[in-house]
């Protein structure tokens, strides 16, 4: 049951941030990969507005948000905008640069020692049969919230509708009297409040390091390619999955026979990509498209 526990924990960190980087492929078929970088982005600030700053932390919270939001949109229109007109593979190599640049001023401005929201030992309580904290149980339902709200805003609100549609072909939805550009800014938005909320549940339940970038951004992908690229949904269940199978898998003994070191966790999710690009490019939950 703990590990069940820690996948859930782990899948709700996971969902938020494959969440962000789904949403902008399936709009825009760009892939962010400085969307670690806007991780620790989102988590550093509000550590720096709650510990430096003396901010509470229900105010830090949002602080902390928005400046993930700010950087995403900064991202877009340097990095991403003027390019991906021009070719979709192209921010692929602006936001490398732009995540090297961010991977600097994390180091320089923060160090490598590790920093936490909210330093010192955790209670916690037995539930289920497993060990948990009341922390943790918050960052569960925290996560929820974000993901259904922004389920009733994706499908039952005006602004969803229209996002439906720059979805489907931005260039007829244009022809209607959408707004795609502003709708394209506001979802890379969206993309890094998703992000800064991912990196607020490390900064909370673990502690920030500039090192957890790269794995953070693989894990997502991953997610997105298994639930199928641009699948919203597909890439939160994926995401889940995934963090379930790296509890289950590595640092437990099978069989009494063999036993796979913690330090291969990481390697769950490059597993995933290699295994559904191999067998079943469009993910579980894509569909194979036609062409004449």
């Amino acid at each position: 049951m703990q590990l069940l526990i820690n996948g859930l924990i782990a899948g709700s960190l996971a969902a938020l941030i494959a969440a962000g980087l789904a949403l902008v492929y399936g709009v825009l078929g760009v892939f962010n990969l400085a969307l670690g970088q806007i991780v620790l982005v989102g988590g550093y600030a509000t550590w720096w507005f709650c510990q430096v700053a003396g901010l509470p932390l229900f105010l830090g919270i949002p602080a902390g948000l928005v400046t993930g939001g700010l950087v995403a949109w900064l991202t877009f229109i340097l990095f991403v905008k003027p390019f991906y007109k021009h070719h979709r593979f192209l921010p692929l190599v602006t936001t490398i640069a732009l995540s090297m640049i961010l991977d600097g001023l994390i180091l320089l401005l923060f160090q490598e020692r590790p920093r936490s929201i909210l330093p010192g030992m955790k209670e916690t309580m037995l539930l289920f049969g497993g060990r948990v904290s009341s922390e943790q149980l918050v960052l569960i339902a925290f996560t929820l919230v974000i993901l259904f709200g922004f389920a009733y805003l994706f499908h039952s609100t005006a602004v969803g509708r229209r996002i439906r549609a720059v979805v489907q072909h931005d260039h007829a939805a244009m022809s209607l009297g959408i707004n795609a550009p502003s709708l394209h800014t506001l979802i890379f938005v969206l993309s890094g409040v998703f992000a800064a909320a991912g990196g607020i549940f490390i900064g909370i339940d673990q502690n920030l390091t500039p090192t957890l970038a790269f794995p953070i951004t693989i894990k997502a992908y991953a997610a997105i390619i298994a639930g199928g690229k641009g699948n919203f949904w597909g890439a939160i269940v994926c995401a889940y999955l995934i963090a379930l199978l790296e509890q289950v898998v590595v640092g437990i003994h099978w069989f009494g026979v063999f036993y796979i070191p913690a330090g291969y966790q990481q390697t769950v999710a490059l597993l995933f990509i290699i295994v559904f690009l191999l067998l079943k490019p469009t993910g579980i939950f894509g569909s194979v498209s036609r062409s004449a």
